[in-house]
C-alpha cells in the first residue's frame, strides 16, 4: 500500500443518527457491555419505587403519584426530543457540507474543507471503525470523520485501509513529546 492515502468524502454521506448509532455501539464495545443503560434502567426503576412509596406512606392520593410520573415522562420527552434538535443541528452544520480531502499518512489524517484543514495525529486518535456505509475514522468518542463507501474500489479496499491505519496507530508512540509549532 502506498505511504499516503487520498480520499474525497462529503460529511453528509453518512447518515449522522447511523453514525452516532456506530459510535454508541463501539463505546459499548469499548466498555464490555451495556453498563450504562443496565445502571439507567436501575436508577429509573429505583427512582419510581420511592416516589410509589413516598407518594403511599405520606397518604398522597393514586392520582398524585400518576401525575408524578407523568411530569417525568415528560422529562425524559424533553430529553429525547434535544437529543434529536442535537443531531439536526450537527447534520446542518457548515463543517459537514461540501466535499473534504482526506490524506491519510503515518504521520496521522489531514482534512482539508473549505473553510478549514486540520492535521491529527495518529496518537491522538481513538481509531478506525469500518461500517456498512464507509469507514468512519474515530477523532474521539463523540466525533468522527466519515469517508463513504464509493471512495473505496471494494469492501476489501476497504478493510485493508483500515488495517494500515490500525497499524499506523500502534506504531505510534503515545508518549512521545509533542513537536512545536
Amino acid at each position: 500500500m502506498s505511504t499516503n492515502l487520498e480520499f474525497y468524502s462529503r460529511f453528509d454521506a453518512i447518515d449522522i443518527d447511523y453514525a452516532l448509532r456506530a459510535l454508541s455501539a463501539e463505546r459499548r464495545r469499548r466498555a464490555e457491555g451495556w453498563g450504562r443503560q443496565v445502571r439507567a434502567t436501575i436508577l429509573i426503576s429505583a427512582f419510581v419505587c420511592v416516589s410509589a412509596i413516598v407518594a403511599f406512606a405520606s397518604d398522597a392520593s393514586m392520582w398524585t403519584f400518576l401525575s408524578f410520573m407523568l411530569l417525568m415522562g415528560a422529562g425524559l420527552l424533553v430529553i429525547r426530543q434535544s437529543r434529536n434538535s442535537h443531531i439536526k443541528t450537527l447534520s446542518r452544520s457548515r463543517m459537514r457540507e461540501g466535499v473534504a480531502r482526506i490524506v491519510l499518512s503515518p504521520l496521522g489524517m489531514r482534512i482539508t474543507h473549505p473553510g478549514y484543514e486540520v492535521l491529527i495525529s495518529w496518537s491522538h486518535m481513538e481509531g478506525v471503525l469500518v461500517t456498512e456505509h464507509g469507514l468512519l475514522l474515530l477523532i474521539d468518542a463523540y466525533d468522527y470523520c466519515p469517508i463513504e463507501k464509493s471512495a473505496f474500489s471494494s469492501d476489501a479496499h476497504m478493510k485493508e485501509v483500515a488495517a494500515q491505519i490500525a497499524a499506523w496507530r500502534s506504531a505510534t508512540d503515545t508518549d512521545a513529546p509533542l513537536p512545536d509549532a
